[in-house]
This record gives structure tokens, sequence and C-alpha cells, in this order.
């Protein structure tokens, strides 16, 4: 270094700091990662065929995992929402098949903020979650013995149900007025407990997280290097993104148009679709009080 004629030598730290690579930063899945999610979830390959090799996983509770989770890659809910929805709320299925997405009610108990909201799921995924219902769910809560532990307080036995409400210790009570912490402790007619997740005693299921780390460290060791961490939030902006690229694209007007030719169409929302403008649509379906929340999340415009 030179200054006023004088020659000082001082020392420069050259070192630069490592910099993420893009897979790491990104905050949603593109299509084919999201497939491969679901698909390991399912202790499929990738392709969602069968591994038929000596690596092959062999976990339990693979159609909970894989339709939950699909579940919520095309809702778009937050992690107390699935985490805490009942199984008699999930939506019925349609007798036949549609490309219009399905009204997905939330109950205000258990979203962010206490704001009652209605998102929407496909065809396909509600289906796969009616699949789980009605055989993997059935086994494993019919003739359960499981019930609460003391410390969550005293078990909430249900003896009457219906997708509104149903009669908890002789009191009859509407299902959107049970916080988590009630929610984990009601115990189903038949047994097991009442949320949409059970483990395999018919108990609530809860450790998301979990499943979520250990799936993304298994895909990234056997088959795609690149997959990142996944969080139960990363599938909420996944479905931001999808949606809004399927609303700027015209995906859903066009199914709606399709939909209204076959005699099976949803007049509300088709009007809907028809005349709000996609950033709008998108923030109704997420629940947020501002569109500038839904842009952050999209990450369309930042």
């Amino acid at each position: 270094m030179v200054y006023a004629e004088t020659v000082r030598q001082i020392l420069v730290n050259q070192a630069r700091r490592r910099v993420p690579h893009a897979h790491v930063t990104i905050k949603y899945l593109e299509d084919d990662f999201a497939s491969m999610l679901v698909n390991a979830l399912a202790g499929l390959r990738p392709d969602g065929s069968e591994d038929d090799s000596p690596k092959r996983f062999r976990g339990r509770n693979l159609a909970r995992n894989s339709s939950v989770v699909d579940m919520v890659l095309s809702s778009g809910t937050r992690l107390q929402e699935f985490t805490y929805l009942l199984a008699c709320e999930v939506p019925p299925l349609p007798l036949a098949p549609r490309l219009m997405p399905i009204p997905f009610p939330i109950p205000e108990s258990i979203t962010k903020g206490s704001k009652f909201r209605v998102t929407w799921v496909s065809y396909t995924s509600l289906a796969r979650v009616h699949a789980y219902i009605s055989l993997e769910r059935m086994l494993a809560c019919e003739g359960s013995a499981w019930r609460p532990p003391r410390r969550w307080g005293e078990p909430l036995f249900v003896t009457e149900t219906d997708g509104q409400g149903g009669r908890v210790n002789g009191k009859w009570i509407k299902w959107s007025s049970l916080k988590p912490a009630q929610r984990r402790r009601l115990v189903a007619p038949d047994g097991g407990s009442m949320l949409l997740a059970v483990r395999s005693d018919g108990g609530p299921f809860t450790a998301w997280s979990s499943v979520f780390e250990r799936t993304s460290r298994r895909i990234a060791e056997r088959y795609e290097p690149r997959f990142p961490h996944v969080h139960p939030h990363r599938c909420r902006h996944t479905m931001a993104m999808a949606t809004m690229e399927r609303l700027v694209a015209g995906y859903y007007e066009q199914a709606a148009r399709l939909s209204a030719a076959g005699g099976d169409a949803d007049d509300a929302l088709a009007h809907y679709l028809t005349t709000t403008e996609p950033l709008l649509v998108l923030r109704d379906l997420l629940g947020h009080s501002s569109s500038l929340t839904t842009e952050n999340i999209s990450g369309v415009w930042t």
C-alpha cells in the first residue's frame, strides 16, 4: 500500500465466502421433484415404478405419507392445518373424475390467525386420500385400543359424527370449534384417533417434519444428489407456484369451459376464476390478508 510516498505492507483477507448452490436456495419444487417426493413416500422409484432392488425402502404407512403430502402439494395447506385435520373434514369425492379443482374448506380453529378459508384440491389427490382412509387408515383404527396420554387431558369420546360435528362425551360439538390440542384427544366411535393421519396403532400421527427430513435425505442419497431438504412449508410454496402458472396460462378457465360442456361444472367456481385476477385467486386460496404476502410466497415478482 502506498500513501504519502510511504510504502507499507498490509494483510488482506482474500478468502471468498462459499456461495450456496442454486438448488439450496429454491423455495419450491419443480414438477419432477414434487413427483419424486410423492413417489418416494410411497416406496416407489422416482419414475413411479416398483422398486425391487435390495435397497428398496421398507417403511410403513406408505399410503398415509404419500396421500397426505400429495394433498398438501395440491391444496397448499399449512403444517398445522393438515396435521390436525379430521378424517371426516376431508371433502367427499365426486362420483366421476373432473378437471376443475374441488373446494376444500379449512376450519378456522386450525388456520393461521383463526380465519376460515376455502382452498381447493385436485380430483386425483383427493381420490388418493380417500383410498388411504378407506383401507390403510380403517385397518389401523378399527377396534384400536388407543387412548390419549394422561398428560394431554381426558379423552374426548365421539359417539356420533358427521362432516360438521359430532357428539363428544355426550355433548354435540362442531368440529370447527375444536383447537389442535382438543382434536388430538378425540377417540372415534369405532376406535382410534379422529385425525386424518394416524399411526399403525390408530393413534394420531403428528411427526411430519421427521417424515419430510428422512425422505429428502433418502432421495438425495439414492437417486438425485440435487434434491433439496424439503420441509412442510416448501410444499405450500410449490402449490403457490404451480397454481399461479396455471392461472396465468388460462388452464382453469379452459377446464371450466370443458366442465360446462360435460355437464359437471361448478358455476360459482367457474365464474370466480374467470372474473378474478390470478394473484387475488391465489391470495384467497392461501389465506393471506394481503396480496403482497402472496407475491413473496409465490416468488413471481420478488
